[in-house]
């Protein structure tokens, strides 16, 4: 999948689950050293979450197989905490797939691809866009082509004009 992508993005944590997972908080007075307590606490002072962190809660609530009435489940933001995690993560996937699949509509090959076919090597400012080091490649491709279209129209005519005065002579 396109996950690669979605590397060191991050998301803004909705208001009604910034409050959910401190009520938790607030109201849990059992020990600190819980599975899920510090990432509680971490999650109540942030105003947005990484990719890799809302992978991580994903794992955990994939991996538990305990009751959803246990600490380490309701510490890790419960049912309501696994839903939305698993909510943002789809969007965020499907919006990377989304997006490859727009490129591939306009012309753009190999979106789905994780290596791309070789083009020809460009220097490009640090600063370009992606899409314009796309079409720069695509036009650098398109020029060699026509190039090479170019000479093979220029040997056929040369051969000819050979062909030609040959057979006046």
């Amino acid at each position: 999948m396109a996950n690669s992508e979605l590397k060191n993005g991050k998301i803004l944590i909705d208001d009604d689950i910034n409050y959910h997972l401190k009520r938790i908080y607030n109201a849990y007075k059992g020990p600190k050293d819980v599975e899920g307590y510090e990432r509680l606490r971490g999650l109540c002072d942030k105003k947005d979450i990484s990719y890799e962190q809302l992978k991580r809660i994903k794992n955990f609530f994939d991996g538990f197989e305990g009751k959803n009435n246990e600490t380490p489940y309701l510490l890790n933001g419960g049912t309501k905490m696994k839903s939305w995690v698993q909510n943002k993560l789809d969007n965020m996937r499907n919006n990377v797939n989304s997006k490859k699949k727009a490129m591939s509509d306009i012309g753009m090959p190999n979106q789905y691809q994780k290596e791309k076919l070789s083009t020809p090597s460009v220097k490009t400012d640090s600063h370009d866009s992606d899409t314009n080091k796309i079409l720069r490649q695509e036009g650098i491709y398109r020029i060699k082509v026509l190039d090479d279209l170019i000479t093979e129209i220029n040997k056929n005519k040369k051969l000819c004009l050979t062909d030609n005065q040959s057979h006046q002579s």
